[in-house]
């Protein structure tokens, strides 16, 4: 009988300071004209600039992760959580480029020991179900950029208030967290690895028998004369990072560089492709964080009878479908487009990520913390490079007429939207390898 959630403080803190924390990861997409604006930029050089957040993550990783195994998931959560407050209370008044990019770097800083400290804290909450719980922070994700169009709109006359509501509201979870209790994420790491290990020596292969019994004369023979044969054999019984963390990688490499391109840049694409007008490409965001919250909780409930890892494949090889469909001129409409944003939400930004990362989890139990900061290094690193290549793959269009504007913007997200489709279709190669070795390595 499965255990009771236990730890409900450090779950709740984790779950609601995501919940304004996604907020950030839609802010170039929802406040690019005014902070444009106040810049003094295009629209896509708001969007490139805020793909430095990844650039944040890619510096600190390294350090957040071991950070976490070391002096514990409440710390890493802390720093994460003051970061972002930091970042909501002072991008509204940032006058240039430069300290855009500063705060923007901040935000990245604060998500890589965000989420170095509370993945792991909720895979040890409930290890039973620690796909669930994984997946369930996309739920609250998903809510608070379902939110934050709604916010801006509300707000239209005085956008400033809303990144401050977000920093003040950061600023109470904050002392959620340093009041919570965390789990004792150090036994339960050892109680997992001798699991592991057991579960390597049910794997190991045994020696032929008789049907009476006794040896069969030939198998002594077979280990004589292929030497190290056996050693083999247990290699192939256990996790391998040169494999299953190297797959796992370019997986989330390829699906959060897809996932931040969405988020950014889909009001663009809505109006460039499709002729949306402002209001109405914005709509395209919640379209796809309503698609992404409908597959975390259906894939919630489900996961609690059916194991997560049989979601990865089908989600995966459905994301490159939902991105072809978006240079299909037959779904150049405002309907349209919704639809494809919501089933790019669905397969792409649904949580799968955070079930690829619980496999992972699965490979290398001893080392949550690091795992989440590698696995989140190379996400880190497709979320800016994905983005950011919109600087050169978008021509500019100063100069230009509103015609030729038109013209050279739906080239240029068009472009993009090809790009999308190839990094998939490598994202759906590398989601059947993990489910393939998970499936040959992980009995549960």
């Amino acid at each position: 009988m499965p255990r009771k959630l236990t730890n409900v403080g450090a779950v709740c803190s984790v779950y609601f300071s995501y919940f304004v924390y996604a907020m950030g990861l839609v802010t170039a997409g929802q406040l690019a004209d005014p902070l444009a604006a106040q810049w003094h930029v295009e629209v896509k050089d708001v969007i490139a600039v805020v793909a430095w957040e990844a650039v944040g993550k890619l510096l600190t990783y390294p350090f957040a992760g071991p950070f976490a195994d070391r002096f514990g998931r409440k710390a890493s959560i802390a720093i994460g959580v003051a970061a972002d407050v930091i970042f909501f209370l002072t991008l509204p008044f940032t006058p240039s480029v430069f300290w855009g990019t500063v705060v923007a770097l901040i935000f990245g800083v604060g998500n890589s020991f965000l989420d170095a400290g509370s993945y792991p804290t909720l895979m040890e909450s409930n290890p039973q179900y620690e796909g669930t719980m994984n997946i369930l922070i996309k739920a609250f994700m998903s809510a608070g950029q379902f939110v934050m169009p709604l916010l801006v709109s509300l707000f239209a006359d005085a956008w400033r208030w809303v990144p401050i509501i977000a920093g003040l509201y950061m600023t109470v979870m904050l002392v959620a967290v340093l009041a919570a209790a965390f789990p004792d994420y150090r036994a339960l790491a050892q109680k997992q690895a001798l699991a592991l290990a057991h579960t390597e020596q049910v794997n190991e292969p045994e020696r032929v028998h008789h049907p009476d019994g006794e040896h069969h004369p030939d198998a002594k023979q077979a280990h004589a004369t292929v030497p190290g044969t056996e050693t083999r054999a247990r290699s192939a019984a256990r996790p391998s990072v040169a494999l299953d963390a190297v797959v796992c990688l370019i997986f989330v490499f390829c699906v959060n560089g897809m996932v931040y391109l969405s988020n950014q840049a889909l009001p663009q694409i809505g109006s460039s492709l499709a002729h949306l007008t402002d209001a109405q490409g914005r709509t395209l965001t919640q379209a796809m964080t309503l698609g992404s919250l409908t597959a975390v909780l259906l894939t919630a409930a489900l996961s609690v009878k059916i194991s997560s890892i049989h979601f990865v494949p089908v989600y995966a090889l459905f994301g490159v479908v939902s991105l072809v469909m978006l240079n299909m001129s037959s779904m150049h409409t405002l309907w349209g487009m919704r639809t494809v944003a919501f089933l790019v939400g669905y397969f792409v930004s649904g949580g799968i990520m955070q079930l690829v990362l619980t496999a992972l989890s699965d490979f290398f139990p001893a080392y949550k913390g690091r795992v989440v900061a590698w696995y989140w290094e190379a996400g880190a690193l497709g979320g800016f490079l994905l983005p950011y290549a919109i600087r050169f793959i978008v021509p500019s269009t100063r100069g230009l007429n509103e015609v030729q504007k038109a013209q050279a913007l739906a080239l240029g997200y068009s472009r993009m939207a090809h790009v999308a489709v190839g990094f998939a279709i490598v994202a759906c190669v590398a989601a059947v390898i993990v489910y393939v070795r998970h499936r040959a390595l992980i009995h549960r």
